[in-house]
Parts: C-alpha cells; structure tokens; sequence
C-alpha cells in the first residue's frame, strides 16, 4: 500500500454520506435554513472516504455534493489536486443527465462556488425555472469516456493512486483503475445486489459504506 497525505473525494449524494446522519434534513435545506454544503457534513463524517481515511490515519477532505454533477466534480477536482498532491482520489461518477452553470443569483441547487447544479435530481424536490428549463430540453449524453480520460490524466500528474467509482448503471468505457464493486459495475447495483439497507430518498446506509470502505481498502 502506497503512502497517502490525504484522501480526496468527489461525486454526489453518494459519496457525500446523504441521509447516514439525522442531524438535518432536506425541509432545512430547502427552507433556506441552512447551506447545501452544511446539510451535507454530518453525513461525510460518516460516509466510506472518512472510514478510509481514519484506517489510513491522513485527513479526509470530501468535496461531494448531494445534488452535484460531473462537472462539478471535475472543476474541483483540477484546483484540489494541485493543493493537495500525493492523494488517495475517490471519484464518484454520477448521472450524466447532470449538469451545471455558474449562476451568482439566489437559488437552491447552488454550491459555495455559485454554480447552479441542474439535472433531475431536482425535479419534485423544489421549484427552479432554470432547472425546469433545462429538464425539458435535456437530450443526455453519457460522455463518461471522455470525462474518465480527462481524470485518468489530471490524477496521473499530480497523484498517488485514483479510483474511478461509477455510481449509477450506464455504459462504462474500459479504463485503468475502474473499481468494479464485485463484478457489479456500479454503486447502485451493488447495493441491490448486496441487500444494503435503503433509505427515503434512495440512498443506502452504513452497511453499504462500511462495506465499500472496506473492498476499495483491499483494492489499494
């Protein structure tokens, strides 16, 4: 095992550890109580990049997001790994029908950085017009190569070791350092697969983040 300052991680709902803690719930966030960013960190406490990096003794720094896009993703993901160099990386890929735009005015869906995160997540949750807008005229396109190459070439310049960490069903390119969830290709399907314990909003519980702590831990 390779020796790691950090773990850092990305992706969405997923990897953000959502609904693990009870201390908020989505009426705070929606409700304009409470940040997104602040919503999310009872959660990443809890969630398989902080049980990794507590058995490998470094810091644990999570830039997941429920809600989040690729592109979100891989926006923080060229700053950080320039800060924080010789990493373990944690890339969760979610839905490709997301995506995100910078946009400084008020609204729900947007991170620290002002950038509005669009895709179906949102739709039920709360009503935004731009979301809305972009729902309606969405045409999807699983451009997973092409983001997996554009990681596959950050992380090799300035990391340790990455993993590629699909989270949802769709078609995966062949890549180095895909993390292949038993056989299961995906996050979701693993879940179901393993009978994880499942949540209101569709996300799986300790169990599942125990588990996946501990096969990408036997992986590097």
């Amino acid at each position: 095992m390779k020796n790691y300052e950090s773990v850092l991680a990305f992706g969405d709902s997923h990897v953000a550890g959502c609904e693990l803690s009870d201390k908020y719930s989505l009426k705070d966030y929606i409700s304009k109580r409470i940040t997104i960013e602040e919503a999310d960190a009872p959660g990443k406490e809890l969630a398989f990049p902080k049980i990794i990096a507590d058995t490998l003794n470094i810091p644990c720094y999570n830039y997941a997001m429920s809600g989040g896009s690729n592109s979100r993703s891989l926006r923080l993901l060229t700053r950080v790994v320039q800060e924080q160099p010789n990493s373990l990386v944690l890339f969760g890929y979610t839905s490709t029908d997301r995506s995100e735009m910078f946009y400084p005015e008020d609204s729900l869906g947007k991170d620290a950085d002002s950038f509005l995160q669009l895709g179906l997540q949102w739709e039920g949750v709360f009503d935004n017009t731009i979301n809305d807008f972009y729902i309606k005229h969405l045409y999807p396109y699983n451009n997973l190569k092409e983001l997996m190459v554009c990681v596959h070439t950050i992380c090799s310049n300035f990391t340790n070791r990455y993993l590629h960490l699909p989270l949802f069903p769709e078609t995966l390119p062949n890549i180095d350092n895909m993390f292949t969830f038993e056989g299961h290709n995906n996050y979701l399907t693993w879940c179901q697969e393993r009978k994880f314990k499942n949540l209101p909003f569709y996300h799986y519980g300790q169990d599942a983040h125990d588990a996946l702590a501990d096969l990408i831990l036997k992986e590097i």
